[in-house]
């Protein structure tokens, strides 16, 4: 009995831990043929470890879906409900692997996004001058997250999605 008491708490404090909040933003890019608009957020949480010896990295990342705004409420709504937040509230990235080249670094990971995971590549610049930031960019189609698009005038937006990004990691 006692052994299981122990391990009930090991595992919950294991899980019950806390993702710290990252200073950066990120932005998603959408178009239509009549306009366009990007939607920020900033907050983001997650965890990071990066071991110098074994030159290995860990990242997971998490971004509320209500917490993208595009200075047009109607739309931001409508993009919660197009991307069924309610029931898949957050985007998340994991690293799985990445590669230092230079200044820069290649991230290969998983982003999970109305519950649909994918596999994806992006290139980002480091900045260690006073921090350790990364800034890069990459696209993805809203079909491959299985999400529909909103239409304007009975035309749907585009289905490619710029997303800009930009973390201080501690």
């Amino acid at each position: 009995m006692i052994r299981k008491i122990i391990l009930f708490s090991f595992l919950s404090i294991l899980y019950s831990q806390a993702l710290k909040d990252f200073k950066g933003e990120i932005k998603y890019y959408g178009e239509h043929f009549l306009h366009s608009w990007v939607g920020i957020s900033s907050s983001i949480k997650g965890d990071f470890n990066y071991d110098v010896q074994k030159g290995t990295a860990s990242v997971r990342l998490v971004v509320p879906l209500s917490s993208f705004d595009s200075k047009v409420p109607s739309r931001d709504s409508n993009m919660l409900i197009y991307t069924n937040a309610i029931d898949y509230p957050d985007v998340t990235f994991e690293l799985s692997n990445f590669e230092l080249i230079d200044d820069s670094v290649n991230v290969i990971g998983n982003l999970t996004f109305n519950n649909v995971t994918k596999k994806i590549n992006s290139s980002a610049l480091i900045d260690q001058t006073d921090k350790f930031a990364v800034n890069g960019s990459l696209s993805i189609k809203l079909s491959d997250f299985k999400v529909q698009r909103p239409s304007l005038m009975f035309i749907p937006i585009d289905d490619l999605i710029k997303i800009d990004y930009y973390l201080e990691l501690n």
